[in-house]
């Protein structure tokens, strides 16, 4: 395999560019499809709004369609004649009441029409029982609207209810209608031929078609349609019409009474509409492709005469000899030579960075060997005077003088050694004694070496007082407070209250005069140790700059 990949040969500029031509088209043709599908979607949501508002226009012309005969059924219930039982005298009213009108009036009974303008005076009205559920439908408002009332052997008509009382029993007086009422309303409101609108009842029959009427009278809905139906008042999906035609299709349900009102458009149509609309898009997306392949072509060659010319001059860079100004027709070009240019140069520059850092790496290993002999001088001198007289005493002394230096240099440590604050140094070194001593003072940077000689005398100071002095009883406290006077001079306080009667010690031992070197060594200072019976007193003046 390694073998076969040595032997592969390497592409060209020319191969490389038409690749490129190639891969640009790819996202164009992605870029068209999503045009086309927000085309699309658009072009739905626009079909969308106009089948909705046409279904909302379909209902108010059904509005006014019943409208129509609610208004003959109020006129007529107000009648005295109806009220009086005198039924001759309201089958005149009624008849004068839809004259010249396409419905009729009828007065019924759950078992019998006691009138019917339909049929001429004086002739039996027929039996007609209405079956309970139907009755109670009739019978539980105001007035409300039949579903489509098949008859056998004629056509299907519709009814608008209305119960009223004569003589104290409850009847029903209907204005009905032919289904032709309201397929009239489809011809006015002037679809295309292509579109098909549709009124369905309660039960999803269809009342009335914009397309064959006749044959699709009394028809359930299709399946699809009435599935939506089922879930919602109104909303646009894609359905099927009943000869199977596709569909985008909007419906809205009447809430008060319940019939269904749905205007649908060929999915067909839609397509074309939209994608009608993308041909010039298309066009210019194949032909912008044609030409970032001609330019792929037309670019190649001259690209690959430059770049071959650069290989002289990275040989010549190798071998370090100054590169000589050569022309470039491409700025690319003249950029990559720019840039080999500038990598020698920054080639350069890194190598002496590299020196500089060698040396302060080496500084930084002086430092800190000064450092380690220095603290290992202090350790000597520690153990030397700790352990003199040997026993535990000295061995525990030296190892709390071990450990307050062990945490001077870990505070140091977190402040990179480039000093420390004497606020952090007391704290640190006294926390052992917190809840007994107070500290009061601005801040005061010290330099490292001065960070912890601060930390050793307070130490002892602190080691002293738990012996002999004020932290040796929990009565007892230690004020520290410090201030500068000068850029040279600061002194800091430390007061011993509420421990035993203090008195001058006999002699002065180690840790007097660890404190007088420390200052002395390190701050150029003094210290000044008042031995009161009310406690000790010990004022430090440091002359030296604090912050080295």
């Amino acid at each position: 395999m390694t073998t076969k990949r040595a032997a592969k040969a390497p592409s060209t500029v020319a191969r490389r560019l038409l690749l490129m031509a190639l891969t640009l088209a790819a996202p164009a043709i992605l870029l068209m499809g999503l045009l086309v599908a927000t085309q699309y979607a658009e072009g739905q949501r626009r079909f969308a709004t106009q089948l909705t508002a046409m279904t909302r226009a379909l209902s108010l012309a059904t509005d006014r369609q019943i409208g129509q005969g609610q208004s003959v059924l109020q006129g007529l219930a107000v009648s005295t004649a109806l009220a009086e039982g005198d039924l001759k005298t309201f089958e005149k009213q009624a008849r004068a009441a839809t004259e010249g009108r396409d419905g009729w009036i009828v007065l019924m009974t759950p078992d019998v029409q006691l009138i019917n303008t339909r049929i001429p005076p004086g002739q039996p009205t027929p039996i007609a029982p209405v079956a309970p559920h139907s009755w109670r439908e009739m019978t539980t408002g105001k007035s409300n609207v039949s579903n489509l009332i098949p008859r056998p052997g004629k056509a299907p008509i519709i009814g608008v209810n209305m119960p009223v009382l004569v003589n104290g029993q409850l009847l029903v007086l209907a204005y009905m209608q032919h289904p032709a009422a309201f397929h009239a309303l489809m011809t006015a409101q002037g679809f295309p031929n292509s579109w098909t609108a549709s009124i369905v009842d309660r039960n999803a029959a269809l009342v009335a078609r914009s397309r064959d009427q006749d044959t699709m009278l009394g028809r359930l809905a299709s399946p699809d349609m009435r599935k939506a139906m089922a879930v919602a008042n109104d909303g646009v999906v894609h359905t099927h019409t009943l000869e199977g035609v596709p569909t985008l299709s909007a419906f809205s349900r009447s809430s008060t009474y319940g019939w269904t009102f749905i205007v649908g458009v060929p999915r067909g149509e839609v397509d074309r509409a939209v994608l009608g609309s993308l041909g010039p898009a298309l066009a210019g997306a194949a032909l912008m492709i044609a030409l970032a392949v001609a330019a792929a072509f037309g670019f190649a060659r001259p690209i690959s005469r430059d770049v071959r010319t650069l290989v002289g001059e990275a040989e010549t860079l190798a071998a370090g000899a100054p590169l000589d100004p050569a022309p470039s027709h491409l700025l690319e070009i003249a950029e990559v030579r720019r840039s080999l240019r500038a990598a020698a140069a920054v080639l350069r520059q890194r190598e002496a960075e590299a020196n500089q850092a060698a040396e302060r790496q080496q500084l930084m290993i002086n430092e800190l060997n000064h450092r380690v002999k220095n603290t290992l001088v202090v350790v000597q001198s520690l153990a030397r005077h700790s352990l003199r007289d040997g026993g535990a005493l000295g061995l525990r002394q030296f190892n709390d003088r071990i450990h307050a230096l062990a945490s001077a240099h870990d505070l140091l440590t977190r402040r990179s050694w480039e000093g420390a604050d004497l606020g952090e140094i007391l704290a640190e070194t006294l926390q052992p004694y917190a809840a007994q001593v107070s500290l009061d003072g601005p801040p005061l940077p010290l330099s490292p070496n001065g960070a912890v000689a601060m930390a050793m005398i307070f130490h002892e100071l602190a080691t002293n007082a738990s012996k002999y002095g004020a932290l040796s009883r929990e009565t007892g406290r230690v004020m520290i407070d410090w201030r500068t006077e000068s850029r040279t001079r600061t002194v800091v306080r430390w007061e011993e209250r509420g421990g035993p009667s203090v008195s001058p010690p006999e002699r002065r031992g180690f840790g007097s005069r660890l404190v007088a070197a420390s200052l002395k060594g390190e701050l150029a200072g003094s210290a000044n140790f008042d031995y009161a019976p009310e406690g000790l007193t010990c004022v430090l003046t440091i002359l030296a700059p604090l912050r080295a």
